[in-house]
């Protein structure tokens, strides 16, 4: 198996001449059913019935968990189609419903192909992880006069196994001023003592703790939420429905490893020192930011004991090393439908390495080309 290359062919086929366990990550945007016609013989999309569609799909990804790694992750945009009465974009549905002799449709309803494919996939075996909203602020406007413009897509996170490789994203706060005046506020602290604590005991916070963690939120943001207002791009070449690289950039971060051997393809992990409350490492009354020098994370409140522990602290010590000192590389991006390259491009500028299969040759040269441009003179 060749890394850094775009594979020409059927995506099941060529994925049965890759070995097991081979890929950290997965980020793909299947064609969608009834919407286009690419011109290519044995191309996804134009099944007589969106169950058919949903089953051949899943069977490529029944492939795809093959090659996966067991802390391997998996990220798929998948849009819905109306089946309509054959104007506009619902036309190569309304062809298709003339082939259909058993398939019972209601024109005008969303088809909920995301959904169903959802379900398939935990059907066979995937955990889904989390729905994504691709919320578009510059959505294509609609003629539509008898309901809502459609202004977002869905993403589905899947993994194979409960535990898997993954890095936190962070993003900034949609309003900071308000640590000014929610609890995390250090000038809140006494009103906060009155209230967490009874007759006899100790206060249950640890102002410095409290305070600590409030310039950390204010410093690096918080956990990235599941709805990404991105917004789409132009693209002047041949193809029709390429994601920008802005969607893509933290499934990549967030689900494929930076370092990863060149031998064992064991990827590296942070190893971290959890200590808890109860130890006697754990500082008292201050908190552990401070008292390590400011490497590490304070976490929690006072004990109820009153022994002025905070409740744990977790220290960063570097990463693993498997011992092979066969040195490290970018982990293994792959894009099963690469079409234009966009999947292929960002790991590339990630310093990642990526693998992508496509039907149609004319888009294998395009995305070739592209990242030839744009990463030719960076690497």
């Amino acid at each position: 198996m060749e890394t850094n290359k775009i594979y020409l062919g059927d995506c099941l086929e060529v994925l049965k001449t890759f070995p097991d366990n081979c890929i950290d990550c997965v980020v793909t945007s299947p064609p969608y059913w009834a919407l286009r016609d690419y011109g290519v013989e044995g191309q996804l999309g134009l099944e007589t019935t969106f169950q058919e569609y949903i089953i051949k799909l899943c069977d490529i990804f029944d492939e795809v968990k093959r090659v996966l790694k067991d802390v391997g992750t998996c990220w798929v945009n998948l849009g819905d189609t109306y089946y309509g009465s054959g104007s506009g974009t619902q036309y190569i549905a309304s062809k298709i419903k003339q082939r259909s002799k058993c398939a019972v449709y209601m024109s005008k309803s969303l088809c909920c192909i995301p959904d169903r494919f959802k379900i398939e996939m935990i059907n066979r075996g995937w955990i889904c992880r989390n729905e994504i909203i691709w919320y578009k602020p510059n959505c294509m406007p609609s003629s539509a006069k008898d309901r809502f413009t459609v202004d977002f897509e869905k993403v589905f996170f899947f993994v194979k196994n409960k535990k898997y490789w993954f890095k936190t994203q962070m993003e900034p706060l949609t309003c900071p001023e308000r640590y000014k005046n929610r609890l995390r506020n250090v000038s809140n602290i006494d009103n906060w003592k009155r209230k967490s604590m009874k007759v006899g005991e100790a206060p249950m916070i640890n102002p410095k703790t409290i305070e600590a963690t409030r310039k950390r939120g204010l410093e690096k943001g918080r956990n990235k939420r599941c709805v990404w207002k991105v917004t789409t791009k132009p693209f002047t070449e041949s193809h029709f429905a390429t994601y920008p690289e802005q969607l893509i950039e933290p499934m990549i971060k967030a689900g494929c490893p930076e370092f990863v051997c060149k031998k064992c393809g064991k990827a590296r992990e942070p190893i971290i020192n959890r200590i808890p409350a109860t130890s006697k490492e754990c500082p008292k009354t201050q908190t552990a930011h401070e008292a390590r020098g400011g490497t590490g994370t304070p976490s929690g409140t006072v004990g109820k004991s009153g022994s002025g522990r905070i409740d744990g602290y977790t220290e960063h010590l570097g990463l693993t090393d498997c011992g092979c000192n066969a040195g490290f590389e970018g982990g293994t991006v792959l894009d099963p439908f690469s079409g234009a390259g966009t999947t292929c491009l960002v790991a590339k500028k990630l310093f990642r390495n990526y693998i992508g299969i496509e039907l149609n040759g004319s888009y294998v040269k395009m995305a070739e080309r592209r990242i030839e441009k744009e990463c030719g003179g960076l690497f």
